[in-house]
């Protein structure tokens, strides 16, 4: 439709919008007050685009710091352990070691709320609303970004490219510790070159102290201009349908910011959890957005959590394909081992159709090593107005793609009747 255009006013405001909630509202750890106001200023803002009294910010509970503080303590652990072990006590050691993999795999690897009970409970806020169609409701689409920032990461702000050398190093001595100290338990011997290498491990394991740091990025391109950008792709439908030339004939739109996704994707979780009926009644489209920066470096993932949960290829390969029809360099790939997750991941795991943009070098080969993910330099001058002018658009064409589908369909339907 020649009514929607996207334009430099529209970048500008999402850029400003960016600017204005990480200026105001620094250090937005899930629970803080900076990000509750965070969340209420986002509120208000898609008050003016979704419809009336749509808007909702939902209350959920977790445990953030158990998503990423328990690795010092399990440094701790490791120490202990190998002491026992030259104590030749490997039983001891073995649940040691044992209880430190498990939480790896369990919190690390899965995103799985296993330790959860032993660290303070926050109060976190998924903030959405809704722009309705012209006619009967037959799909919707959800535009996901995500308003909470991370800690720093020691590693991403000082050595990017070493980054899963680190992860690497510090983990596995976990593993060799607790196969070793099995195999000390069954047989009873002690291998002196058992002992020297769970001693050497030391080397990868006390680097993880410093794994992430009490500051707090900025949290601009990872993950405000998502929620700015999924804020104005909302707007751009709602100011025609003010007009009296609503486009969307049964699509519905929501436009959503959750909370908690730097804490092991908590918010997104209790959405769904909240919300998977009524996201299974009615045929769900979720466009994930996260880590966006760069133009021509679009990624739409098909598979995520550290390549353990499965997304939408027909939706990352179809956005791939209107992006490469407007001219832009898209891909689709997935989420590398180590790298973690995106909130699409919570949607995958329940069955509904998702995948997530990522605008940025994933290539670990290619880091730049002034990063800005995860570091203090994550400021909204970092993120390319370009690359907010491509999602915009390739937003608008697929939602107008998907209405155009479901519209023919009933249409079709209709004759046939």
């Amino acid at each position: 439709m020649k009514e929607i255009s996207i334009t430099d006013e529209h970048v500008r405001e999402v850029l400003d919008f960016t600017e204005e909630v990480v200026k105001n509202y620094p250090r937005r750890l899930v629970g803080t007050p900076s990000c509750i106001e965070a969340g209420k200023r986002i509120a208000e803002e898609f008050s003016k685009n979704c419809d009336a009294s749509s808007v909702k910010r939902e209350e959920f509970t977790c445990h953030p710091e158990a998503f990423l503080k328990y690795i010092r303590p399990v440094v701790i652990a490791y120490i202990i352990s190998m002491a026992l072990v030259w104590l030749k006590r490997p039983f001891k050691a073995l649940i040691g070691y044992g209880l430190s993999v498990a939480t790896f795999v369990t919190e690390f690897a899965f995103y799985k709320e296993y330790i959860d009970p032993l660290f303070p409970k926050k109060k976190g806020y998924n903030v959405y609303g809704v722009l309705e169609p012209e006619g009967e409701v037959r799909q919707q689409i959800i535009l996901c970004g995500h308003h909470d920032a991370a800690y720093v990461f020691h590693y991403m702000k000082t050595s990017p490219r070493l980054y899963p050398l680190f992860i690497l190093a510090g983990i596995l001595p976990f593993v060799l510790g607790f196969l070793f100290s099995m195999y000390m338990t069954i047989t009873k011997k002690f291998p002196r070159w058992m002992k020297g290498t769970i001693t050497a491990g030391l080397s990868g394991v006390i680097p993880l102290w410093w794994f992430t740091t009490d500051e707090v990025s900025p949290g601009a391109g990872d993950n405000m201009i998502a929620t700015a950008i999924a804020n104005e792709a909302t707007k751009i439908f709602a100011d025609q349908k003010k007009k009296g030339k609503n486009p969307l004939k049964h699509t519905r739109i929501i436009c959503l910011s959750v909370d908690g996704e730097e804490s092991g994707l908590r918010g997104s979780r209790a959405f769904v959890k909240r919300h998977e009926k009524e996201l299974k009644d009615i045929k769900t489209y979720v466009f994930c957005m996260d880590t966006l920066y760069n133009a021509d470096k679009l990624i739409f993932f098909d598979n995520d959590l550290n390549l353990t949960v499965d997304l939408s290829h027909e939706m990352a390969q179809e956005l791939v394909d209107i992006a490469t029809s407007l001219g832009y360099k898209a891909k689709v790939s997935r989420m590398p081992w180590g790298g973690g997750s995106t909130d699409a991941a919570s949607f995958g795991q329940k069955g509904i159709e998702a995948t997530c943009l990522l605008a940025f070098e994933l290539d670990i080969r290619n880091l730049q090593q002034d990063l800005s993910y995860h570091t203090p330099k994550d400021t909204p001058d970092k993120i390319e107005p370009l690359m907010v002018k491509q999602t915009l658009t390739i937003i608008r064409e697929y939602i107008l793609k998907k209405d155009r589908e479901v519209s023919n369909l009933a249409g079709s339907k209709r004759s046939a009747a």
